[in-house]
């Protein structure tokens, strides 16, 4: 059984253990017998950092490392560790067992033969991959958070009501959430992070942030996590 090390963001360690349970053996301890890591951390810069150099310092070269990369792209990540090759680019956040599949993006200097160790580790374990660029926000969670980030503009022009634009949503896209509930359930400050990065990236107004998202955030109403957000929890 694939031994496992994962560190980062509590809750994403959470659902990604429980997507593991029984397949894979989890384990608290990163040695050279560790077959998989996963880094889990968001847009907190310095924790990723933190937790890169830690794991170059534990474990060998060869070990495939899947890194969250929502909101920093696997080349920029590459600039802070030691074996850069290693490196393998994915989208974790809160609710993305929800989805069909995992998107994986390895850089342009991503070793082939790690890429294909890992893509094979997670056909064992279940899972469903689509490789996709080396891009912030990758290809669904860059588009969900547009989707949240147009949900906040009707809202705003009060267009319609909060529980009216994600019932709509729901019963016409069919997903299992409506935006501004999922904005809840994912981080607002997970949300806004995203778009900022996908806005210093391309350069493109169309990525700007809401307003009330940057207020929100500076007002700790973070959804789930916090207890406040568009709705109560």
């Amino acid at each position: 059984m694939a031994k496992i090390f994962i560190l980062g963001e509590k809750n994403i360690k959470s659902e990604l253990t429980t997507l593991l349970s029984g397949k894979a053996e989890i384990t608290d301890k990163l040695n050279l017998e560790t077959d998989i890591i996963f880094e889990c951390s968001g847009f907190q810069y310095g924790e990723k950092e933190k937790n890169l150099k830690f794991i170059d310092e534990n474990c060998s070269a060869a070990i495939p490392v899947f890194t969250n990369s929502l909101c920093r792209a696997v080349s920029e990540q590459s600039a802070h560790s030691k074996y850069p090759t290693r490196l393998i680019g994915i989208g974790l956040y809160p609710t993305f067992s929800k989805v069909k599949l995992l998107e994986i993006a390895p850089s342009k200097i991503t070793d082939e033969k790690i890429v294909q160790n890992a893509e094979s580790f997670l056909a064992s374990m279940g899972f469903s991959t689509a490789k996709v660029p080396d891009r912030v926000g990758l290809v669904f969670p860059r588009i969900l958070s547009m989707i949240i980030n147009e949900a906040m503009h009707v809202q705003a022009e009060q267009i319609a009501e909060t529980r009216d634009i994600d019932t709509a949503m729901k019963l016409g896209t069919n997903y299992p959430f409506g935006p501004l509930e999922w904005a809840d359930k994912l981080g607002i400050d997970l949300v806004y992070n995203i778009l900022l990065a996908l806005q210093r990236d391309f350069g493109e107004d169309r990525y700007r942030p809401h307003p009330t998202l940057k207020e929100m955030v500076n007002l700790n109403q973070l959804g789930v996590k916090s207890g406040q957000g568009f709705y109560k929890w």
